[in-house]
C-alpha cells in the first residue's frame, strides 16, 4: 500500500510538469513569430524597396520558404557578377579582358635602310619573329608590313611576357623614330605593336608622317592613377632627357621645359597635346600617350614633331 500511494503522486506530478512544458512552448512560439513577421508585403518591401513582385502560379510554384540559391551564397547572382567584373584579377576583369591597350616599340628591325628602292618591307615571318623574340613564345602574322605611313599588319601572339595563353591579337604599325646614332640627323623605320585591331582615332597623332617616337618605362606602379597636367609635363620632360629611353633624345635639343594641356588617364589609350621648349627658344609639339608596355615597366610613349619658332 505504501508503494501504491508513492507511485500515484509521482505520475500526477509528471503529467502536470508535461502540461506546463507544453504551455511554456506555446507561449514562446507566439513571441516574434506572428503573422506580421511572415507577411508577404514585408518580404516584398525588403527585397525591392516596396515594389510588387510577380509570383508564379500553379502547383509547381515554389513555396515562400524556398530560398534563392544565389541568396544562400551571400547575395544575388547580379551582385556576384558585378563583383567579378570589378575584380582586376578575375577571369572577366579589366586586366584579363585586355581593357588597357598594351604596346611594344621595336627599334631594331635588322634591316638595311640604304638598300632597295621605295619603302622597305618586313615579311610576315620576320614580323612574327619580332614578337617571338620578346615573349619567347610562338607568334604569327597574316601579312607583310610595308614601312610607310599608314602601313599595318595583323598578328597573333602572347599577351605578354610569360603569358603564352590565351593568344592575343596584335596590330603592327609602321612608325618612325629619331636616328639612333644621331637624333638630329634624321629618322629611321621602327614598328609599334599595339593590342587589338589598331590604334583608336584619339591616338593617331602618333602615326603622323613628321612624328618620331620614343618612350621610357618608369615603373610598374606608374599610371595606376591618372596623371595631372603638371605630373604629365614633368614625366614627359624626364622622357626627353632620359638616357634609358627606347631612343635617347637628350642630344636632339636642349630640352628645358614641357607644358601639357591636360592630364593623362591610362585607362584610355589617347594622346595629350604637350609642348616642349628649349633654352634657345624653339618649340616642339608633342603627342604623349600611355606607355603600357608589354615588355617593360609602365611609362610614356612620346611623339615628337618638327620644331617651330616661338
Amino acid at each position: 500500500m505504501t508503494v501504491t500511494r508513492f507511485t500515484r503522486p509521482a505520475r500526477s506530478a509528471l503529467a502536470l510538469a508535461a502540461a506546463a512544458a507544453l504551455l511554456g512552448l506555446s507561449a514562446c512560439g507566439s513571441e516574434g513569430g506572428g503573422p506580421e513577421a511572415d507577411s508577404p508585403a514585408s518580404s516584398t518591401e525588403a527585397s525591392d524597396g516596396g515594389g510588387e513582385q510577380s509570383q508564379p502560379t500553379g502547383e509547381d510554384s515554389p513555396s515562400e520558404n524556398d530560398g534563392d540559391p544565389a541568396s544562400d551564397e551571400g547575395g544575388t547572382a547580379d551582385d556576384r557578377d558585378e563583383d567579378d567584373a570589378e575584380d582586376p584579377d578575375g577571369a572577366d576583369g579589366p586586366a584579363a579582358s585586355g581593357e588597357r591597350t598594351r604596346i611594344m616599340l621595336v627599334t631594331d628591325l635588322g634591316l638595311d635602310d640604304a638598300t632597295g628602292d621605295g619603302p622597305l618591307t618586313v615579311t610576315a615571318e620576320d614580323l612574327a619573329g619580332l614578337l617571338t623574340a620578346r615573349f619567347d613564345a610562338p607568334a604569327e602574322c597574316a601579312d607583310d608590313l610595308v614601312l610607310e605611313q599608314g602601313g599595318t599588319a595583323g598578328c597573333e601572339g602572347p599577351a605578354g611576357i610569360e603569358q603564352s595563353e590565351p593568344a592575343q591579337e596584335w596590330t603592327a604599325h609602321a612608325v618612325r623614330i629619331p636616328h639612333k646614332e644621331e637624333p638630329m640627323s634624321g629618322s629611321q623605320d621602327a614598328v609599334l605593336f599595339t593590342t587589338g585591331g589598331g590604334l583608336p582615332e584619339s591616338a593617331d597623332d602618333l602615326l603622323e608622317e613628321d612624328a618620331v617616337l620614343t618612350g621610357v618605362g618608369f615603373g610598374s606602379a606608374f599610371g595606376l592613377e591618372p596623371l595631372s597636367a603638371e605630373q604629365l609635363a614633368s614625366s614627359t620632360l624626364d622622357t626627353l632627357t632620359s638616357e634609358f629611353a627606347y631612343v635617347p633624345v637628350q642630344g636632339m635639343a636642349d630640352w628645358s621645359e614641357v607644358t601639357c594641356e591636360d592630364g593623362l588617364d591610362f585607362a584610355r589609350f589617347e594622346t595629350v597635346d604637350c609642348e616642349a621648349a628649349t633654352a634657345g627658344g624653339e618649340r616642339w609639339d608633342l603627342s604623349v600617350a600611355p606607355g603600357t608596355y608589354a615588355d617593360n615597366d609602365q611609362g610614356l610613349l612620346v611623339g615628337i614633331e618638327a620644331p617651330h619658332e616661338e
